[in-house]
């Protein structure tokens, strides 16, 4: 496959954006640094911060979009990768600003896998129920199908992850 020209990835839950970030670093968890810095984490580990979603508690940092926007403009002007998951708020500022992006999203079919995945990880089961209840799973996939806007979509294989693409974006 030929290498696809995009520095800005949106990708769902439980692809393994995190993963791909901290065992590659041409590529940077743009979720993880929005979080860190919305909720004041600092040295948290992993499992830990994974187990945070869906109950992060107050909101330390009230400008977490400016925050995030300045660091997807640092990203985009660099020869790293920024990795992000569907936030509309961003995602309108990105599309606005004819931003590339390439979408990369869970198979219809893969639900039950992305349910294992995300308890694996250690997630709670409100976060899980909110990402994978199966009328929000199914819209999720439509709106992906149907999006005209990113540059290139990849839709995963069973058992793939971003981790498994990432030539797909950068020289091996």
């Amino acid at each position: 496959m030929k290498k696809i020209n995009c520095n800005l990835i949106v990708a769902g839950p439980a692809t393994g954006k995190t993963f791909l970030a901290m065992h590659d670093e041409r590529f940077v968890d743009l979720d993880g640094l929005r979080a860190q810095y919305k909720y004041g984490f600092k040295d948290i580990l992993e499992l830990e911060f994974e187990r945070s979603k869906g109950n992060r508690g107050e909101v330390i940092n009230k400008d977490s979009k400016d925050y995030i926007i300045k660091k997807i403009n640092e990203v985009i002007n660099s020869s790293k990768i920024g990795l992000l998951s569907y936030h509309d708020d961003i995602l309108k500022y990105v599309e606005d600003n004819n931003i590339a992006y390439c979408l990369v999203y869970a198979s219809i079919d893969s639900r039950d896998e992305y349910i294992k995945r995300m308890k694996n990880r250690g997630n709670d089961d409100n976060f899980i129920k909110a990402m994978t209840d199966s009328d929000i799973w199914n819209d999720f996939y439509k709106k992906d199908v149907m999006n005209d806007k990113a540059i290139y979509k990849i839709e995963l294989k069973p058992d793939e992850y971003l981790f498994d693409i990432r030539s797909y974006f950068v020289e091996e």
